[in-house]
């Protein structure tokens, strides 16, 4: 029955991805068309903006390559521009800063709910003349990133091949770049696509081999293990009973577990902490201040989330719970040859591994146990 009932929930998610790929397409030629009507302003040789609007994680991932683009021969003298996302704006300042001549900050919030705020940005991009304009996303919306780069007007749009599921998006997206390149296959890991895509579009050689951030800390907590409860879709949400059960199981084996995550996670946190009475940082603790936790902590526990990304950059063992969705992609660290991580994946993604473009559903996540992620942990630590 179970077996029936994923296959109704998956056959309903197809039917509303494909409504939404006409409505998206709709939405493009409108956008568009007032994009087109913007007026023209003159070009400034040798600028260049870099267009990068996807989340914390993505950016995690991203982020040791950017400073190429000022080493890179090719582009000596070239002004360059970070158009960017604010949701990670306090790790590119606290980091990143001087990878860049100037910055634009996008709200994606705004973006999609107000007209007022879209036009504004498409027109204060048109009237910074770039020259080129570089979108290094894999996966590349059309509303967002593609028609920033149309408001660009620039003379010179480079990106890689699109690569959603629906193809109609990827030719719309392909045809607004006058050089596409074909970066491995949609499958590899998403930090050595990033590697890969820099090193074509700066005809430069990058010496990085791994993810890195430069977070010094003189405050180790040899026991504690920080634990990450939330989740981006529910999709990727564990159960309450099994975190429950999870915080139980490291407390017995003398491991000080500590929750975090962001505000909307604080129902939860509140129902862990008053079955474990364990400690908690959920929804107090900044981006830049969570980071820091994670560095101060001797492993870490959590989903497909930034907290992912963010330890093993931080070269922390990690057991991450993943759905399977995209997981080639962003997870699968031991497989891309990562030291020091365990992806444990749903009994449902087994067999799965190589489908571009699996799809899970809610009640997958059950099917990972709290003693699986205690085994791991142990033989990682």
């Amino acid at each position: 029955m179970s077996v029936i009932i994923r296959q109704i929930a998956l056959f309903i998610r197809r039917r509303s991805e494909q409504k939404q790929v006409q409505t998206v397409l709709r939405q493009f030629d409108e956008w568009r068309l007032f994009i087109d009507a913007m007026p023209k302003f003159a070009v400034q040789p040798k600028s260049i903006a870099i267009v990068r609007l996807d989340d914390i994680g993505d950016y995690l991932l991203w982020r040791n390559v950017l400073a190429l683009y000022k080493q890179a021969p090719a582009y000596a003298g070239y002004s360059i521009t970070l158009i960017g996302n604010i949701v990670w704006k306090s790790i590119f300042e606290a980091y990143d800063a001087a990878a860049v001549d100037a910055t634009i900050w996008v709200d994606k919030q705004q973006y999609f709910s107000s007209q007022t705020y879209r036009t504004t940005l498409w027109e204060h991009v048109r009237q910074q003349g770039f020259e080129k304009i570089i979108c290094p996303a894999r996966t590349r919306p059309l509303l967002l990133d593609d028609l920033i780069a149309c408001a660009s007007a620039a003379q010179h749009k480079l990106a890689a091949h699109n690569t959603f599921a629906a193809q109609d998006w990827n030719a719309c997206s392909d045809k607004l770049y006058n050089e596409l390149h074909t970066v491995s296959h949609t499958q590899s890991h998403e930090f050595f696509y990033n590697k890969a895509f820099t090193e074509k579009a700066t005809a430069f050689s990058a010496s990085i081999t791994d993810l890195s951030l430069p977070i010094p800390t003189s405050v180790q907590n040899p026991k504690q293990i920080i634990c990450f409860i939330g989740a981006s879709a529910q999709s990727k949400q564990w159960s309450i009973a099994y975190w429950i059960r999870l915080v139980q199981l490291l407390q017995q084996q003398g491991w000080q577990a500590l929750l975090s995550g962001g505000k909307n996670e604080s129902p939860l946190a509140a129902e862990i902490i008053a079955a474990t009475k364990v400690a908690s940082i959920v929804g107090q603790t900044n981006l830049i201040e969570t980071l820091a936790v994670i560095a101060q902590s001797a492993a870490v526990i959590t989903g497909d989330t930034m907290a992912a990304h963010a330890a093993v950059a931080l070269h922390k063992p990690s057991v991450i719970l993943a759905n399977g969705v995209n997981a080639q992609r962003f997870v699968a660290y031991q497989e891309a040859g990562f030291e020091g991580v365990t992806t444990i994946y749903t009994k449902q993604y087994k067999g799965h591994q190589h489908e571009p473009f699996y799809r899970a559903v809610t009640k997958d996540m059950q099917s990972i146990q709290p003693e699986q992620i205690m085994e791991a942990l142990s033989r990682l630590m």
